[in-house]
């Protein structure tokens, strides 16, 4: 984590993750891609030496429940889950106060374990280009695709790396909703509507192009407001889970 001052002043500090989550569930089958060691070095020392004070973010607002970073973006945030509404976090920041900027959350569908098949994280992109998740489209330049490959989820007691392998618009329609992420069908035809797309505007990474039901997904996604009928998306799987712990049943 860089540290990163914002208003509410978080404590960011550096300490070695050791404390272990509870099991999300029981998966029959591990279908997760196998890392090179030099990837697997790359990765460890980015984020095995530092962690998030959850704590400290606990007093500020019990809705945050991880942190992203994305290296090479603005994007470094908390994450945040409201027990009032999927939409609270639209008109209110992270302290849970009124704001249009907004904040970055999940849906009450998603689990805050990060164990579904699919976690989408909304965030603004703001009028001038000035919101949270506006560097998300930085991600539709094939250039900056191509060498910005990391996300970062901080958990209390965790760390997750996901390898971002897609990035495009889309129709502007709820994933949550369209699709059902509990069953297979539902992951399966999430996906082959993902592989489908026929938009030479698409960044897909090379060596991702078979992910499947059995992988964990962010689906980070934003939208212009002058464009309010697309959104982008920036779709990124989970390559590391520093604690063993990430795991579900799945439903046939």
């Amino acid at each position: 984590m860089r540290g990163k001052a914002i208003k509410w002043g978080v404590l960011v500090y550096l300490f070695l993750v050791a404390a272990a989550l509870g099991a999300c569930g029981t998966d029959k089958e591990e279908h997760r891609e196998e890392m090179t060691e030099e990837t697997t070095e790359e990765i460890t020392e980015e984020t095995t030496n530092a962690s998030v004070d959850f704590d400290e973010l606990r007093e500020i607002n019990p809705d945050i429940f991880a942190w992203l970073s994305i290296p090479g973006t603005e994007i470094d945030y908390p994450v945040l889950q409201s027990v009032q509404s999927d939409t609270f976090y639209e008109s209110h920041n992270a302290e849970g106060k009124e704001d249009d900027t907004g904040a970055i959350y999940i849906e009450l569908a998603n689990l805050t374990s990060m164990c579904d098949f699919n976690t989408v994280l909304h965030g603004r992109a703001g009028e001038d280009g000035d919101g949270l998740f506006a560097d998300l489209y930085r991600f539709a330049d094939p250039d900056f695709f191509e060498d910005h490959e990391y996300a970062y989820l901080y958990l209390d007691g965790n760390v997750l790396t996901y390898e971002i392998f897609a990035a495009y618009e889309r129709e502007n329609t709820s994933l949550i909703r369209t699709y059902d992420f509990t069953y297979l069908s539902g992951c399966q035809q999430f996906l082959d509507d993902l592989y489908g797309t026929r938009d030479m505007s698409m960044n897909l990474r090379e060596g991702w192009e078979g992910v499947g039901v059995y992988n964990y997904v962010i689906t980070l996604t934003t939208q212009r407001e002058e464009n309010a009928e697309k959104q982008f998306v920036v779709l990124a799987v989970l390559v590391q889970d520093e604690a063993g712990t990430i795991n579900r049943v799945v439903t046939e």
